[in-house]
């Protein structure tokens, strides 16, 4: 199993983490979120304008989102993927799903 961190948890890095959550090959451990509180994301983790409410129940509590109870995924919110200490987290892919480093 692949432990997984998201780097950016706007709606590319909801998405990805709500469709691949139910990935048995895939563990998420850790989420670093520039801007916007825990219980935000958390709340917009669950409900989405365009693809509908997800079927999981969301919440955020002692810095952790916690999925359906008891699968808890730990957050931070630092403002570049630098200033987190991913292995301290035993993140061995990290999504980079913030939209900070593309060019044109």
């Amino acid at each position: 199993m692949v432990k997984v961190g998201i780097n950016g948890f706007g709606r590319i890095g909801r998405l990805a983490f709500r469709l691949a959550w139910e990935n048995p090959g895939l563990e998420f451990v850790h989420i670093n979120e520039a801007i916007g509180s825990g219980e935000s994301s958390a709340y917009l983790c669950k409900y989405d304008s365009v693809h509908g409410q997800w079927p999981h129940a969301v919440k955020f509590e002692c810095e952790h989102i916690v999925v359906d109870g008891d699968k808890k995924v730990s957050y931070s919110m630092h403002d570049t993927p630098g200033a987190v200490d991913w292995a301290s987290y035993g993140v061995e892919l990290v999504l980079e799903c913030s939209g900070q480093f593309v060019t044109r």
